[in-house]
């Protein structure tokens, strides 16, 4: 098929690659002069895992363009990908969509032939019936259904795994105007993911409410886990996972996302809670559990900061590895290292940071405040605590010893994921949450 991605940023550019990659023939538009000109000069100039060497795979049937009516004319399927910044009140912005169906318009009325207009962006329910369509009926005098397609079909991926999660997903939502649209985006995806997933064909209200309820229960699941973590804590000998491996052996529960540690944090989970809850606000009806799934998560750091301060002197100096939101990426974004790192500043510590992934966005979150590490060794130099808050197998691949030997007499090992449990390290006073043991 041909299809074009309006919106060339972490997901546009992934999802446009995947696709060329497996023969569809893609033209991706973005406004951003310097990104063009990178990606045309056969650079990668997003960090995303794997996608360097799958452009590289894709550049046959891939091609990009400042021009959106060209590519909107030559091109079956339109996809959109932008930007739907929160608000105030918690919901999305259609903004930037609407924008971009303004610039589409013209291409579309000039076309004779049937065209679907695919919105891939997380938006507010009824967005699509209520605005979008109407909309783009106005600009282009033509009739949805008759004349061209409507389709929402967000994705479910995660930062650091974009690629892979497209490829293998479990389930593709497409939520669509009428059959005939949901069918050819159903056949495009089919032509280009690896697994088997569940194709879920729907109404676009539906799949809007989709999107959200199915990110919150994700979110609901984490809280649970911890919760569950912190509850353990107090008890002799609990251990959350064991607890949580059985409750997720029941496949009415399920093992992912079941495993006491951080909370959830990211430009996607934190937001979609909040949204969630504008849906209810605006429609006079107060949800009940997203808010106390919020309310657990931002309770977390605090704990974490509570189990530090009452194991170090005051004015610490404290390590922390993994300052990302997740390991794999270096995104910061809702952080709950980050949080934990300004609560551990605000309280007279000093804060050294280490990450196997790029610190510069950890620097513009915490800027002067903080020291930034170019190992665990460094970070770890005389330090009262080191706190281990990613779930990362590399990091028991250290010399512990070592670390045990240059921390401060007595320091403190808080291991957020217990991914060193079991080991006995000299000098280091061992802090696993989630477990029973003080």
């Amino acid at each position: 098929m041909k299809i074009s991605f309006i919106g060339l940023g972490k997901l546009g550019l992934c999802s446009a690659a995947c696709f060329a990659a497996k023969g569809h023939q893609v033209i991706g538009v973005d406004c951003n002069a310097v990104l063009l000109d990178a990606l045309r000069a056969g650079q990668c100039p997003i960090n995303e895992n794997g996608l360097e060497s799958l452009l590289e795979k894709a550049k046959r049937n891939l091609t990009y363009t400042a021009d959106v009516a060209s590519a909107v004319a030559n091109s079956d399927i339109t996809m959109i990908i932008v930007r739907t910044p929160s608000q105030k009140d918690g919901s999305f912005s259609n903004a930037y969509i609407n924008t971009v169906l303004q610039q589409i318009a013209p291409a579309i009325a000039a076309k004779h032939d049937f065209h679907i207009v695919d919105v891939v962006s997380t938006v507010m329910p009824g967005s699509c019936d209520n605005a979008f369509i109407p909309l783009l009926e106005q600009l282009t005098g033509k009739i949805c259904c008759k004349d061209f397609g409507f389709v929402y079909n967000p994705e479910f991926i995660a930062l650091g795994s974009v690629i892979r999660d497209f490829l293998n997903p479990d389930m593709i939502l497409i939520g669509a105007s009428d059959e005939r649209s949901g069918e050819t985006v159903r056949d495009a995806y089919a032509a280009v993911v690896e697994s088997s997933p569940q194709y879920s064909l729907m109404s676009l209200i539906n799949a809007e409410i989709t999107k959200l309820s199915l990110n919150c229960f994700v979110t609901m699941k984490i809280s649970f886990a911890n919760e569950l973590a912190a509850l353990c804590e107090k008890i002799h000998g609990a251990n959350v996972d064991a607890v949580s491996n059985a409750i997720g052996a029941d496949s009415r529960v399920g093992r992912k996302y079941l495993k006491g540690g951080l909370g959830f944090g990211g430009p996607c989970f934190p937001r979609d809670n909040m949204a969630f809850q504008a849906v209810g606000r605006s429609l006079g009806y107060e949800l009940h559990i997203a808010p106390q799934v919020v309310a657990i998560n931002h309770a977390v750091p605090e704990r974490i900061f509570s189990y530090i301060q009452a194991h170090t002197p005051p004015a610490a100096t404290v390590a922390l590895f993994g300052v990302s939101y997740k390991r794999g990426t270096y995104i910061v974004e809702e952080s709950q290292a980050i949080l934990l790192a300004k609560r551990l500043l605000s309280a007279g510590n000093t804060v050294r940071l280490f990450d196997l992934c790029d610190l510069s966005a950890a620097r513009v979150a915490l800027q002067d405040d903080a020291v930034y590490c170019d190992s665990p060794y460094a970070a770890a130099q005389g330090a009262n605590c080191i706190a281990l808050l990613a779930d990362d197998p590399e990091f028991t691949e250290y010399d512990w010893e070592r670390l045990g030997q240059i921390v401060a007499p007595g320091a403190l090992l808080l291991d957020a994921w217990r991914i060193l449990a079991g080991r006995n390290i000299h000098n280091l006073e061992y802090l696993p949450l989630g477990m029973g043991i003080r």
